[in-house]
């Protein structure tokens, strides 16, 4: 039984908003690799789910007003793009 195509995505449409945890890898993630540059990426993930767990609620709301700011741009782009189609 063939496989179906699958459809290709449209280069020009806006990327989606990242998540808390990601924003918070981001800002991790060069920490890391700097302090221990002979980590391998798992590893590195690793140590940043640790951090993301021991980091109290004010530093993850901080996260989570980003991701809200990310969402809103990514909404408004979404629409402009959606009414240009």
């Amino acid at each position: 039984m063939p496989r179906a195509a699958k459809s290709q995505k449209d280069p020009n449409a806006p990327k989606r908003p990242l998540s808390t945890f990601f924003l918070f890898s981001q800002d991790e993630r060069p920490k890391i690799k700097k302090d221990n540059p002979s980590l391998s990426v798992s590893d590195i993930a690793k140590v940043i789910g640790e951090r993301w767990r021991a980091i109290g609620d004010d530093k993850k709301r901080h996260y989570e007003e980003k991701a809200r700011q990310e969402k809103e741009r990514y909404d408004r782009e979404i629409a402009q793009y959606k009414q240009g189609k």
